[in-house]
């Protein structure tokens, strides 16, 4: 038996199917993921920007998030840039960075780990 987390569907028809299914004419599907990903770092990088951290602090966490939406070119590494945003979040916790001004940055960070599905579950007991 197979498990899934789709989390959200936007489709025209949706089949949930017990055993085999035949598509005729193709399958088509998209990685929107990659782009609401990409989406959510920018936006924690910008936040980041604001934040009394020390210029380690910001660039170590500056550099791990834009390696995590690296990861979402070409062949798309869900484990990779859930990595890198672990990397990220631990260094900004470390730092104290979500206390107070880090408020906005927290949440943009769960809404990153949340797209990546169950593999962002270690970001998110982080968080």
């Amino acid at each position: 038996m197979s498990t899934f987390n789709i989390g959200t569907q936007n489709a025209a028809s949706i089949n949930n199917v017990g055993g085999d299914m035949v598509i005729e004419g193709g399958l088509y599907a998209s990685a929107s993921w990659r782009y609401q990903l990409r989406g959510e770092i920018a936006r924690a990088i910008d936040q980041l920007n604001g934040l009394p951290l020390p210029a380690h602090v910001q660039a170590e966490a500056r550099q791990a998030l834009s390696e995590a939406a690296e990861a979402t070119n070409g062949q798309p590494d869900k484990e990779r840039a859930a990595g890198k945003l672990a990397k990220a979040t631990t260094t900004l916790k470390e730092a104290g960075a979500f206390a107070g001004a880090g408020v906005a940055l927290l949440e943009t960070l769960k809404r990153a780990a949340s797209i990546l599905g169950p593999i962002g579950a270690t970001v998110l007991a982080l968080l």
